[in-house]
């Protein structure tokens, strides 16, 4: 309950006090993590795959989605993250 209280004071003033709080900066943090999505990529397999994925039993190295790309692995047609 003490935890409920605190956490409403906290938005009541993030929203009386705009200097301290940047929409600007929120949705920066938004789109950076919807661009740096976990993915994961095996040792030897050229493709990258949610973490359910069955094709992950041998090996599961955890990584963005971007570097993934990057690094040239393309999507499991699988699992299609």
């Amino acid at each position: 309950m003490l935890k409920k209280i605190l956490l409403f004071i906290c938005i009541l003033c993030l929203g009386l006090f705009p200097v301290f709080s940047s929409s600007s900066a929120t949705t920066t943090m938004v789109e950076t993590a919807a661009v740096e999505q976990v993915v994961y990529i095996t040792k030897t397999g050229k493709r990258y795959h949610k973490s359910s994925c069955h094709h992950l039993k041998r090996s599961k190295i955890k990584t963005t989605k971007s570097q993934a790309q990057k690094s040239g692995y393309t999507a499991c047609t699988v699992c299609k993250p």
